[in-house]
């Protein structure tokens, strides 16, 4: 292993976690590993480091031990990844590193990637973290737009961008980044993990009876994810859809808020907040209870940069979609194939089709037996990890071919 050139992996979380966000993490390891020693950065957590990860890479603990469930542990734990990143990047370097992969969109990491490591880095552009928690806040709207103009910057000589959506590519393309330099793939599934069953049996784990209709959704919930505006949809809709339910699985910083909207809409018996589910079996038999999967975003101009872990997952469970017209999210999601698309700010669009689906039981079971047929296409765990180690070989200076 000594003899083979050296990659390193980035992420802020550590490898349990990125591979609860991220799939086919553990494998993308195992098939760099086959050419390339691995070298793993990033913090721990309680959830134990995949086997495969262990097996294939060296695991390098920066910071410590975070906790994604606690918001301000989040924050506080990221601003010292931050702070980390110049000797991770040093680290590299005195390593012999050849290429970094950076598989997040921490504002900042890239201009620090290139400043203490070099050029030879690849990132992920995905979610605009700067859109989501600093935009909204007029005070800290300066601080975000240099954010942005310096990650465009950095972005821009970068030899290898990955992107969540087609859509990503394309407005990068527009603010100057070179075209040929950004790979588009899709989130990946483990269909062994998410996949359907017994609904009636996972309806009643829930406390659901056979005349309800659940509208599904999971995720961390902050205000971008707008679902105030899916409880106030609810209670506008509650005399002609009566057995209607919305089960919300996950928890974040809007969740007082919208605990408070449940109370005042009184939309108790309606509504039901599991907050963080033990683990992603837990969060399978909830999707399963479902027969609605909802993606839904405010509609800000970086929610059309990526798929979402609900539409990935709702589909692989073969739920039909209810989807925000996003850019990233129509790549996937096709009016009455395997799902209906809404404008996110049209609140009658959104209670036509909500109406449509949840009358139907006939319609619903055939858009989602094409939304988990197509979930088998967008989202392979075999598809997703060519398509990332080939260029990240690449960029080592290696191929599959060549390297063994």
């Amino acid at each position: 292993m000594a003899d083979l050139p050296r990659i390193a992996l980035w992420f802020r979380y550590g490898p349990a976690e990125h591979t609860e966000l991220f799939h086919a993490m553990p494998e993308i390891v195992e098939a760099l590993a086959q050419h390339a020693e691995v070298h793993y950065f990033g913090m721990t957590s309680d959830t134990p480091v995949p086997e495969t990860i262990r097996r294939n890479a060296i695991i390098h603990t920066v910071v410590g031990k975070v906790d994604r469930t606690h918001n301000q542990d989040k924050h506080w734990k990221t601003l010292r990844w931050l702070i980390a990143l110049p000797k991770v990047a040093r680290t590299c370097r005195d390593l012999g590193v050849k290429a970094v992969y950076i598989d997040e969109t921490i504002p900042l990491t890239a201009s620090i990637a290139l400043r203490y490591f070099g050029p030879n880095v690849a990132i992920t552009v995905a979610d605009f973290f700067v859109d989501i928690y600093l935009m909204p806040h007029r005070l800290l709207r300066p601080l975000a737009r240099w954010i942005r103009r310096k990650d465009l910057e950095a972005w821009g000589k970068l030899p290898l961008i990955f992107t969540r959506a087609k859509a990503t590519r394309a407005y990068l393309a527009s603010q100057g980044i070179p075209a040929d330099h950004i790979r588009p793939v899709y989130d990946p599934c483990d269909h062994e993990v998410f996949h359907p069953l017994d609904k009636a049996a996972c309806k009643k784990a829930f406390g659901y009876g056979e005349d309800d209709v659940v509208l599904v959704h999971h995720g961390i919930l902050h205000p971008n994810k707008g679902n105030d505006r899916i409880l106030s949809a609810l209670a506008r809709n509650r005399e002609r859809l009566p057995h209607l339910r919305y089960l919300l699985v996950g928890d974040g910083p809007d969740m007082p808020r919208l605990k408070e909207m449940v109370r005042e809409l009184a939309l108790e018996s309606i509504v039901q907040l599991t907050g963080w589910l033990p683990g992603r079996a837990d969060v399978n038999r909830a999707l399963n209870a479902g027969d609605i999967g909802l993606v839904m975003r405010v509609g800000h101009q970086s929610d059309d940069f990526h798929m979402t872990g609900a539409l990935v997952h709702s589909m692989a469970c073969g739920l039909p979609i209810l989807a925000a017209r996003l850019g990233g999210v129509s790549e996937v999601v096709h009016d009455d194939r395997n799902g209906f698309l809404f404008d996110p700010v049209c609140t009658d669009e959104f209670d036509r089709r909500l109406i449509e689906l949840a009358e139907d039981a006939a319609l619903r079971t055939r858009l989602g037996s094409a939304a988990h047929a197509d979930s088998l296409v967008h989202f392979s765990m075999e598809a997703v990890t060519s398509q990332t180690v080939e260029p990240l070989l690449a960029l080592a200076g290696l191929s599959q071919e060549n390297a063994s």
